[in-house]
């Protein structure tokens, strides 16, 4: 690791996990405290939001959901991704620290959690295994170690009791969102939780991951853009993912590298996602940034983490294709029928409502207008998306409840465009769109 922390015990229990959820919601209540009277002091009449929605606050639950990791760890990162709109832009660079890494769990927790999966004398099948993860996420650490046949593996383990607290975890951090006040009222959140609880579950189930990497290498098998890692099966179980190291530079680092390369990285991932949602069916629905890296000498995207993978179904795979057709013809008629087809517009959504959403998405579809590319951070498109979106932002009670499929792509489309949009890539959005709709044209 780059910045390589202290090991820290995961708690496990769900009172020792209930217990830090305490400790910060004791350390929220303090920082409203401190806002609060600093407000006072300061002249300024107290305002019970803006303490609550303060910056110490953000340090709080940053360092805290990093020290548990698991569920809680998760909807950390996944608030992390869309600061600015839940919650204040200046949470962002703090939250940020939730997409990189989790604190590690200590070495005794770690050779505990080895002996259960492979008996006490494990290490007998090594040559090699760091004791140091190469990286520590939300749900598991990863170790490179090299077996004694020469082969060199990723190893990543799960954190104990992760897969127990999942139900606990996300009922706790939403009570802390509702607490600040963000979440609209009338919002139901019922089935959304159900099936974010189910999503982590299968996440945490390291077997259904290697089944889904073993899919992507068949998918992607004869493709020369991205390199898949294979799964060594005999060490992997629900808790241990045993897998092919792979080098590679962080997926970010190629902006200092050409336009050339960086329109190429970005072009190959947007097209990507669009044979995962039209063609095979099969999403890997995390946009985190460490989920890729890239060769410089072989000029290949390596994919990692596969344990988010969700299959799209049919229907929504059709709609999100007539809804690309629609925008690109800037047609609002046939756009407005597969929104409301996708349930990201409703009835009880008011008309101004889903006339601004309209709007939104006809603003998109400028990127899909040119013939020669389309580089969205010179274009501001993020930015003019987001004004006139912004009637959307003010009234909270215009928000839709889409199904979860469409929650997820929605969300591994937005993570590749603010990837292309950080490295100021120009994509033939376009071109890498044309042979689905061709298809769709054909059939």
């Amino acid at each position: 690791m780059t910045d390589k922390r202290n090991g820290r015990k995961v708690p496990s229990g769900r009172f020792s996990r209930l217990a830090k959820f305490g400790g910060l919601a004791s350390a929220v209540a303090g920082n409203i405290v401190k806002g609060t009277t600093r407000q006072i002091l300061s002249g300024q009449r107290p305002s019970l939001n803006q303490s609550l929605l303060n910056t110490d606050n953000a340090v709080s639950i940053t360092k805290r959901l990093a020290h548990m990791r698991g569920a809680a760890m998760k909807l950390g990162q996944l608030l992390s991704m869309d600061a600015g709109e839940l919650l204040p832009a200046e949470w962002e660079p703090i939250l940020s620290r939730l997409r990189q890494e989790a604190d590690p769990m200590p070495k005794a927790q770690l050779l505990q959690t080895l002996e259960a999966a492979w008996s006490k004398d494990w290490h007998q099948q090594f040559s090699y295994f760091s004791f140091d993860p190469i990286a520590a996420a939300s749900i598991g650490q990863v170790h490179r170690a090299t077996l004694k046949d020469g082969r060199e593996l990723a190893i990543k383990v799960q954190y104990p009791g992760v897969r127990e607290s999942i139900d606990s975890d996300i009922d706790n951090v939403v009570s802390l969102i509702k607490l600040t006040g963000a979440l609209p009222k009338h919002i139901d959140l019922t089935d959304l939780l159900s099936e974010a609880k189910a999503q982590l579950k299968n996440e945490a189930d390291y077997l259904q991951e290697a089944g889904f990497l073993s899919a992507y290498r068949a998918n992607l098998a004869n493709d020369p853009h991205f390199v898949v890692p294979y799964v060594v099966d005999e060490l992997t179980d629900q808790n241990i993912l045993a897998m092919e190291y792979i080098e590679g530079l962080p997926i970010t680092d190629v902006s200092n590298m050409t336009s050339d390369v960086i329109d190429a990285v970005c072009t190959q991932l947007m097209r990507l996602t669009y044979e995962e949602l039209f063609q095979h069916k099969l999403m890997q629905s995390d946009p985190n940034f460490a989920n890729y890296l890239y060769q410089a000498d072989s000029k290949k995207i390596v994919l990692l983490d596969f344990g988010a993978c969700r299959n799209i179904s049919q229907n929504t795979s059709f709609h999100y294709l007539a809804m690309a057709h629609a925008m690109q013809r800037q047609d609002k008629k046939d756009m407005q029928s597969a929104l409301f087809a996708l349930g990201l517009v409703d009835n009880g959504m008011s008309y101004s409502a889903i006339d601004t959403v309209l709007n939104a998405c006809l603003e998109a579809s400028a990127c899909l207008q040119s013939e020669h590319g389309y580089n969205l951070k010179q274009e501001q498109l993020i930015k003019r998306i987001q004004e006139v979106s912004m009637p959307l932002v003010m009234d909270k009670t215009a928000v839709a409840s889409p199904v979860f499929d469409v929650a997820l792509v929605n969300r591994k489309i937005t993570g590749m465009i603010l990837l292309a949009n950080k490295l100021g890539a120009t994509l033939d959005f376009k071109g890498v769109l044309a042979p689905y709709l061709a298809r769709r044209d054909d059939s």
